[in-house]
């Protein structure tokens, strides 16, 4: 998995790469109440993308968290059934022990 990984960033890398080299064309940004003036369009592309990068990773760092919260709350539900299980075992081969 960690080598699909590595081919994947490495082949992203070198896309984003391609097309920041293909836009080198200067343009102008409105952002809110800001103005930039000459920037290159490419720069403005990659800018995007890490920000998108960014936000999903977020996002998907508060999901792992809650997910691995459920993981817990679940594994001590199931320790919790796995000993009442055990002690209903142990009752029923003592309730016929005593009855011989």
């Amino acid at each position: 998995m960690n080598i699909l990984r590595i081919i994947l960033v490495f082949f992203i890398s070198i896309l984003l790469i391609i097309v920041t080299l293909q836009n080198l064309e200067r343009i102008n940004v409105n952002l809110f109440f800001d103005r930039f003036e000459n920037v290159p369009l490419g720069s403005v592309i990659l800018i995007a993308y890490l920000f998108g990068l960014l936000t999903v990773g977020i996002f998907a760092l508060i999901a792992e968290i809650k997910l691995r919260g459920e993981i817990k709350k679940v594994k001590k539900e199931k320790e919790a059934l796995l000993a009442e299980l055990n002690d209903l075992r142990n009752y029923f081969l003592t309730e016929k022990g005593e009855e011989k």
